[in-house]
């Protein structure tokens, strides 16, 4: 049983991958499903393992898998879609 005052946990994600890698692309729909980027596991980030930014039927995607912070276990499992401000 969980209370409203349970901690859950804490997790953090750096975009700066998924927006670089948009940026470099332009427009995803010109492309077909592709990889087009990565961010990295390492000691300062709570990656479960690689987190991979694809195009995937047009759109510029990032699965993530991350670790919880400042609890006892607990992951966070993550896609994260670019979407350009003027759409």
């Amino acid at each position: 049983m969980f209370s409203a005052d349970d901690i859950m946990g804490e997790a953090l994600i750096d975009i700066q991958p998924l927006i670089s890698a948009a940026m470099a692309y332009g427009d995803p729909e010109m492309f077909g499903n592709m990889q087009i980027g990565k961010w990295l596991k390492s000691d300062d980030n709570a990656l479960i393992e690689d987190s991979i930014i694809n195009i995937i039927d047009g759109k510029v995607k990032q699965d993530v898998q991350l670790k919880l912070q400042n609890v006892e276990c607990g992951e966070l499992h993550l896609e994260v879609e670019w979407l350009p401000l003027d759409q």
